[in-house]
């Protein structure tokens, strides 16, 4: 049993770590506040697991709390996080944790963006308008009414 309980703690050690790197890390707020659900989910994890290998009930009630307060913040800071991604630009859609670097990266993809000469473009030429059965005539196809 003592072995289990070296490897569930080391285990447990390890997701702790690697979320505290991401808190600290970043780059934007919401790798911040997944990491700390996954950190909060580590802790109860661990109290679940000390309660387990105890055998005592008494820590129940704690893990509730800290489960229902883990959900209600995380939810709670992701709508207001995805509120100030709409008010930091809602004309471009930038979030504003992000560089502007990666929106350049983006538009390098792009042809009308480097320039290309039609001949380059690879983009599937759009097809000439013939008109459609549904829209009127053309008011030089309409047959002039002879008026008496």
């Amino acid at each position: 049993m003592t072995v289990v309980a070296v490897v569930v703690t080391t285990l447990l050690a390890g997701g702790a770590v690697l979320a505290l790197v991401r808190i600290v890390r970043g780059p934007s707020i919401l790798d911040r506040i997944v990491a700390t659900d996954v950190l909060l989910a580590t802790i109860v994890m661990a109290i679940a697991a000390e309660a387990a290998f105890s055998r005592d009930a008494t820590a129940l009630p704690v893990l509730a709390v800290l489960s229902i307060l883990g959900f209600t913040g995380a939810v709670s800071v992701a709508r207001f996080a995805i509120r100030r991604q709409s008010v930091a630009d809602p004309a471009s859609g930038r979030d504003a944790d992000r560089p502007s670097s990666q929106y350049q990266a983006d538009s390098v993809d792009l042809p009308d963006s480097l320039g290309l000469p039609a001949a380059l473009d690879r983009r599937a030429p759009e097809p000439p308008d013939r008109g459609d059965s549904l829209s009127p005539p053309a008011v030089a196809d309409r047959p002039t009414e002879e008026v008496r």
